[in-house]
């Protein structure tokens, strides 16, 4: 075989044969954004009525290796999205959120992930679902970028723990892994738009 041709033949065998390992290392990518979410339980049942999370990497400093990290402060635009979805949903959590555990800051400490997209945001189109089909127990609201979940909103007050598939109360008002709460907002993707923004909310 001349070796002009013998080349050619090389590099379009070494084409095909990184396209499975670029798929491969793209499923490994970290995520662009973060996610931060709410989880409003009931006092009577012995959960805290506000709990806002971060969903950081188990190895990260903050994280402790707990499931659902407490928000110790929101920082750059947290707030004001949750506000937003929060608005969708028929919450008033301004004048939480402004003080709540303490006033938010402009920081992003969190690099390499990005603070979450508020102007795209605040412009997306909201889409309205019935309770029922929320496949979260207590599941408000979401809001996707890309269809990744950028925060969320659960609401447990008034749900009884058969309906949460529990057989007693916890202080999150769920008893579920991090990996299950994902699983159900991914399942939740899949009725917003595959680009852009979009908020989906739940309606009881």
């Amino acid at each position: 075989m001349e070796g002009p041709m013998r080349v050619r033949l090389l590099l379009v065998a070494g084409t095909f044969l990184a396209a499975p390992c670029a798929r491969a290392q793209s499923a490994s990518v970290t995520p662009r954004y973060l996610t931060t979410g709410l989880f409003i339980g009931s006092l009577k049942e012995g959960a805290r009525i506000f709990s806002p999370t971060r969903l950081l990497p188990f190895g990260h400093p903050e994280s402790l290796g707990h499931q659902f990290p407490t928000v110790l402060q929101f920082h750059r635009d947290e707030d004001s999205v949750l506000l937003v979805i929060g608005r969708a949903a028929g919450f008033r959590l301004e004048a939480t959120l402004e003080r709540y555990p303490t006033q938010p800051d402009s920081l992003w400490p969190y690099a390499p992930f990005e603070p979450p997209p508020l102007a795209a945001i605040r412009a997306a189109p909201v889409i309205t679902r019935a309770a029922a089909e929320a496949p979260v127990p207590g599941l408000r609201a979401v809001a996707f970028a890309d269809r990744f979940p950028v925060a969320f909103i659960v609401d447990t007050r008034g749900m009884s723990l058969a309906a949460r598939h529990m057989t007693r109360a916890t202080t999150m008002g769920l008893d579920m892994s991090r990996a299950d709460l994902l699983r159900g907002l991914s399942a939740a993707a899949q009725l917003a738009p595959e680009r852009g923004a979009a908020i989906l909310v739940f309606r009881r």
